[in-house]
């Protein structure tokens, strides 16, 4: 953990056994995605229609209960979070601008928040919100994948060499 206290030279700086564990860590994740996007096609589809049956059902009564929900969404509150935390981590890293970086960030953020809210908005307020649930995912899609196969594309193009010793405080 000390590699990430002082993260001048971003991911170029790390030693080369770090850059390794986190290739192979965004390797699962990026497979970790894939399993996401299959899960959510079998499940609720693309469409507002697929999404607020999923979510709703045709009537009230045969919709995802409270209880479903809560559960579904404790669990995604402490999972999203951390692993956006250290994608996100990982990510500023990276050698693109920062500004840009911060903002791919903050767009993942807000998909997640909106992932989790969507399927609470179709409960409360109607099938006409499932337009939450397409905008999520047209917010974490690009910014997940942006945030995982950029590094490992930069971990992938540094060299195997170890890097300049730091100084010490």
């Amino acid at each position: 953990m000390k590699e990430f206290l002082i993260p001048k030279g971003g991911l170029a700086a790390l030693q080369p056994t770090t850059r390794f564990a986190l290739l192979l860590f965004l390797v699962f994740t990026l497979a970790s995605y894939a399993v996401m996007v299959a899960l959510g096609l079998s499940r609720s589809g693309l469409t507002p229609d697929s999404i607020a049956l999923y979510y709703g059902g045709v009537t009230p009564d045969e919709g995802k209960t409270t209880g479903e929900l809560l559960e579904t969404t404790h669990f995604h509150l402490f999972a999203m979070p951390m692993q956006l935390f250290v994608v996100g981590h990982v990510f500023l890293l990276g050698r693109a601008q920062a500004r840009w970086r911060q903002l791919v960030v903050l767009l993942c953020f807000v998909g997640a928040g909106l992932d989790l809210l969507a399927p609470w908005t179709i409960q409360w307020f109607g099938a006409e919100w499932a337009w939450t649930k397409i905008a999520a995912r047209a917010c974490l899609a690009p910014t997940l994948l942006l945030m995982t196969l950029l590094p490992m594309l930069e971990l992938l193009a540094l060299k195997q060499t170890r890097p300049p010793q730091r100084e010490t405080l």
